[in-house]
């Protein structure tokens, strides 16, 4: 198994704390969010050699031992999905879980997809409403709807939701992959996107994939687990779940 942290862009909302540094080393509570990504991995089993980093912005700064790095030139003008095409190589022939590099998650979070049989999963968040109600005053602002069947497959993602009802859960930007999975991207990109491949995001790639009939497993998480969008997020999270991050 291996894993694949996108930390290719700089991450503008979090203000002066990117000025220099890539947004994945933005300090909470003390600890860099790659640290914390990092440790977290290891906890769950994962040995440094089997993961893999996609820089861009200040990809000098990224010198941790027995990594292996890939690299998105194009980083300022594309997203995540051409990110992770320059992980190609790993993809196209063996399981990787996908994760990005803003977020905070538990062991549990890790060993749960690297458990998955399915040739395609995704972990959600069930705590979301409380840690956007502490975020922001209206939520369903910047939520995202997100709906599985009975036998838990997405069935729906990235849409403007009306209410909570139609939010399910929250992805949490980890997802597994296997080659099976990577040939089904690999078929729905050659038809007409949404977006343009430059643009493509992985949330929609998600919706793309769905709507072409492809399964989607969706797991079920309540550990912790926080993202990182702006400089105010830090400061929440260093007075609501300190003790959490210690």
């Amino acid at each position: 198994m291996k894993l694949i942290i996108l930390a290719a862009g700089r991450g503008s909302r979090m203000g002066k704390r990117t000025e220099n540094l890539p947004k994945c080393m933005c300090k909470l509570a003390g600890k860099t969010l790659l640290t914390r990504c990092l440790e977290t991995l290891q906890t769950a089993g994962l040995q440094m050699e089997d993961i893999g980093i996609v820089t861009g912005y200040r990809s000098e700064l990224f010198t941790i031992p027995d990594i292996h790095y890939f690299h998105n030139p194009n980083w300022a003008s594309t997203n995540m999905f051409i990110s992770l095409t320059m992980a190609e190589k790993w993809l196209r022939t063996e399981s990787c879980i996908v994760c990005y590099s803003d977020i905070v998650f538990s062991s549990q979070t890790v060993r749960k997809l690297v458990d998955s049989t399915e040739p395609l999963a995704l972990t959600y968040y069930t705590k979301f409403w409380d840690l956007w109600c502490k975020r922001m005053d209206d939520p369903l602002s910047d939520l995202e709807t997100f709906r599985f069947n009975k036998d838990n497959y997405l069935t729906e993602i990235g849409k403007k939701p009306t209410s909570i009802q139609d939010i399910a859960g929250q992805y949490m930007g980890m997802i597994r992959f296997t080659p099976t999975s990577w040939q089904w991207i690999m078929d729905v990109i050659k038809k007409p996107l949404p977006k343009s491949i430059e643009k493509l995001d992985m949330t929609t790639l998600l919706e793309v994939l769905v709507e072409n009939g492809h399964p989607a497993k969706v797991i079920a998480d309540s550990g912790l687990w926080l993202e990182c969008d702006t400089e105010t997020d830090v400061e929440i999270y260093e007075k609501y779940y300190i003790k959490e991050l210690s």
